[in-house]
């Protein structure tokens, strides 16, 4: 949701005079205790989760009143006022909140500890559902091992790039000490969806011969019950035969057009000329550049910096820097950029750059094999991530390291609670599993796409009306789509949520004469619920009692 200008405005008007009424946050603050936080969030189960670990010492606020649409809220102007006096501001991101890259970027003059749970990626990532091997149903949902030691493993020996046949060599290790030492090996093919085990590789060393360019990889690692413990992310296996290279002694170094520096006629066609010097040389003088500062991804908009190192001892310092986008088949020359270092916006996806180093005579020295620049937008991810408690385990966890980092003197506490918590967490998760193992149509109509964290967790089969956010309407041929679905799976039932309209799920219920039921999506509790102290875990057991009603 983008914002429009009055509203950007306002926002500039209120942190001027917010940054001069609190700069400095003393007068009553100084005399606070320093257990005293005061914190805000977005989405209720944010609050909830600070509420549990900081107990006492904190103060949390949800910024949503009773009832609101976490995707369609702005603040006030004075609300902004109060939120540039707490300690903190936590919010998810990846587009739940529309407001929320505004004002962090408003607060971030502030003295405000800005928590954005967006940043950890992994909390975000889709678990394929399951996987059968040595006779052991390997379900990656509803598992009991709590989420928070679902720990990042480091893959380690990729190669930048691999020629047909070459043997890839992978070394899996797992960040968090364990004594764990069951491993799989998956693979991805890039014109599949399915991941596929690879066979006869339990140990945490991978090896296979490079055959398909693109195809991904992972290693997951598991306990001794075969229960998942971890996973990695997976890497790209890119293969590159340099079949250009067929009369690639640089006479047909093509990089298309004509380029020219510093007055001399750089042609990268057939006659590769710097101040008219022909540029035929040697094979063996074309020595390899290593280029170092590549990033996993990128965002649209990040910048990429580049570092060039040649790998032989050389006085040479006259470099040029190429960039070859993916629909195109010529090189371009990057200009204004002779050193050893890129610096460049990352915007077109699976761009190829490299580096070219050049003598005084404008001979090539040397040039590097090129790297290519992915960016992930994140733009299919699901910000719903609270309906998993597993995952709000994780979500706790971070948040409690942001408490201690606040407030050190209550790290005791902060770990004892955190402890609790995450005992509530994975009993809800178990009463999940267990009813929800007994149903066999799990298919649900619900107003948005929020509940997608319990198709991989529990099974359940969610048709939504609308998409990631409420405010995304719907095609009438989606309607349709809906409709049909609710006849093949026999549906008597449309959910409605607490904060929403539900206009769509009224038209939906008509068309198949359905009963309207309730479930809570836990982006904001309503008056009723804060009159009737209902929790995170209350309202999560209420979901469950709506579940059993609705699925066979």
């Amino acid at each position: 949701m983008k914002f429009i200008k009055p509203f950007a405005i306002l926002l500039l008007l209120v942190f001027v005079t917010v940054g001069c009424s609190f700069e400095n946050k003393d007068a009553s603050s100084s005399e606070q205790s320093k257990s005293d936080l005061t914190v805000y969030t977005t989405v209720y189960p944010l609050q909830y989760i600070v509420e549990e670990i900081g107990g006492s010492t904190v103060t949390a606020h949800s910024v949503y009143p009773p009832g609101a649409d976490g995707h369609t809220y702005e603040p006030t102007s004075k609300e902004m006022t109060e939120f540039a006096k707490s300690d903190a501001f936590i919010y998810i991101g990846e587009g739940m909140e529309g407001f929320a890259e505004s004002v962090s970027g408003a607060l971030d003059s502030q003295d405000v500890k800005l928590i954005e749970i967006g940043k950890h990626e992994d909390l975000f990532h889709h678990e394929h559902a399951s996987h059968d091997h040595d006779g052991h149903d390997h379900k990656h949902e509803g598992n009991d091992h709590d989420e928070d030691e679902e720990q990042a493993i480091s893959l380690k020996g990729l190669a930048d790039h691999y020629h047909t046949g070459d043997t890839i060599e992978l070394t899996a290790k797992h960040n968090d000490d364990s004594d764990y030492d069951h491993w799989h090996w998956f693979t991805l093919e890039p014109d599949s969806k399915e991941w596929e085990k690879v066979e006869d590789q339990n140990v945490d060393t991978y090896e296979g011969e490079a055959t398909i360019s693109e195809q991904q990889i992972k290693a997951e690692l598991y306990d001794a019950n075969h229960e998942l413990v971890a996973e990695s992310n997976p890497v790209t296996i890119t293969i590159d035969d340099h079949e250009h290279e067929d009369n690639h002694d640089h006479d047909s170094h093509e990089h298309g057009d004509d380029h020219d520096h510093d007055g001399h006629d750089h042609e990268h066609g057939d006659d590769h000329d710097h101040d008219e010097h022909d540029h035929d040389h040697d094979g063996d003088e074309d020595q390899a550049i290593s280029l170092r500062g590549l990033a996993g991804h990128y965002h649209t908009g990040d910048t990429i910096e580049l570092t060039a190192k040649h790998n032989e001892d050389a006085d040479y310092d006259h470099w040029h820097w190429f960039t070859l986008d993916p629909d195109s088949k010529e090189w371009e020359k990057v200009e204004d950029q002779n050193v050893d270092t890129y610096e460049g916006e990352a915007t077109i996806s699976e761009q190829q750059i490299k580096a070219e180093l050049y003598d005084d005579n404008h001979e090539r020295v040397a040039e590097s094999n090129p790297v290519t620049i992915t960016i992930d937008d994140h733009e299919d991810h699901d910000p719903h991530i609270w309906t998993d408690p597993l995952r709000v385990i994780k979500v706790a966890k971070i948040l409690k390291e942001e408490l201690i980092e606040l407030n050190p003197d209550e790290e005791a506490l902060y770990n004892e609670n955190f402890d609790a918590l995450k005992s509530k967490l994975t009993k809800l998760d178990k009463r999940y599993k267990d009813l929800l193992d007994t149903k066999e149509n799990k298919y649900i109509i619900v107003p948005h796409a929020a509940f997608g964290y319990w198709e991989e967790r529990y099974g359940i089969e969610q048709i939504p009306i609308s998409g990631l956010s409420s405010t995304e309407e719907p095609s009438q041929k989606a309607l349709t789509e809906v409709i049909k679905a609710a006849e093949k799976h026999n549906l008597d039932y449309v959910l409605y949520e607490q904060n929403s309209k539900n206009r769509l799920s009224d038209i939906i219920q008509e068309q198949i004469d359905a009963e309207a039921v309730m479930i809570h999506n836990l982006e904001v509790r309503t008056e009723e619920n804060i009159e009737n102290g209902k929790d995170y875990i209350e309202l999560m057991d209420d979901n469950l009692k709506v579940l059993d009603k609705i699925t066979d």
